[in-house]
């Protein structure tokens, strides 16, 4: 099977999977959300996802009874129904299905919602382009909600300019990209915004920084300028399937390129880590 989905207890094809209109995902985006690798049928990171997936649904205060391992369990069966040795597979909470009115519905349980498909890892060699654009989302960009309608425009915007990404940011200070982090390298520090309200705190960001502390690399987690981006040494992707993507050029003007040993030394240290993490469960 190329693809499945599942909710509330029913695997079925995506194209067929049936949900209830009144479930409040639809007409609120009320509800979070979690994305995930499947490499060989094995989850990377999963704990890290499920910790976030909690937090989430804390700050929105939305009840989810269901435990961790019954919720593994479920995301297990829906890799192994898929035939790819590559997946991403998606994980949806709601608050629940209830007639439509604003505050929080009394009795309503949470809808669950998972799919999963192939998808390939990202390839690590190539520069990107991005775009820049204004961060006009909501105060709260910790909390992975469905809310995401200026992502989805400013990843449009970055596809019709021919870009990888569209890189937000308010008064020119860089917070993250669209749908991934930000990492910029500059005199051998690998620097991020810090992980507070103004980003989503990614797993892939996380993974990265450790990784470079291992490899005795400073990080520095203090947010960085517009100014400050474009003279970077290098700028990397990060995100589930985007582990580092180079970038080349920022609105079209060429940048970095001054330090890709230590770009491809953070790449590999990333890949070897993951792969390994897979090959162990």
């Amino acid at each position: 099977m190329e693809s499945i989905g599942y909710y509330n207890g029913t695997f079925a094809p995506m194209e067929q999977l049936v949900i209830p209109a009144l479930d409040r995902g639809l007409y609120f985006g009320d509800g979070v959300y979690e994305a995930l690798r499947v490499e060989r049928h094995r989850f990377f990171a999963l704990q890290e996802h499920l910790a976030r997936l909690r937090e989430s649904l804390a700050l929105l205060r939305i009840p989810f009874s269901m435990t961790n391992e019954r919720l593994t369990a479920i995301l297990q069966e829906a890799a192994d129904r898929v035939d790819s040795d590559s997946q991403q597979i998606y994980v949806q909470v709601t608050r629940g299905t209830a007639i439509r009115t604003h505050a929080f519905p009394e009795g309503a349980e949470a809808n669950l919602l998972i799919f999963s498909r192939g998808v390939a890892l990202a390839d690590l060699q190539e520069y990107r382009r991005v775009i820049v654009l204004p961060d006009t989302r909501w105060s709260h960009c910790n909390i992975k909600t469905l809310n995401l309608i200026p992502s989805v425009l400013a990843a449009q915007a970055a596809k019709e300019r021919g870009c990888a990404e569209a890189v937000f940011h308010k008064g020119g200070i860089v917070s993250e990209c669209s749908s991934s982090n930000l990492l910029l390298l500059k005199d051998g520090v690998l620097r991020t915004a810090p992980a507070d309200e103004r980003i989503l705190p990614g797993v892939t960001r996380a993974q990265f920084l450790m990784l470079a502390r291992e490899l005795s690399v400073p990080v520095d987690e203090t947010a960085f300028t517009l100014d400050e981006m474009e003279s970077a040494d290098e700028l990397m992707i990060t995100s589930t399937s985007a582990h580092g993507l180079p970038v080349g050029f920022v609105d079209d003007k060429p940048v970095c390129g001054r330090d890709e040993a230590l770009l491809r030394r953070l790449q590999r240290a990333y890949r070897a880590h993951f792969w390994d993490c897979v090959a162990g469960g």
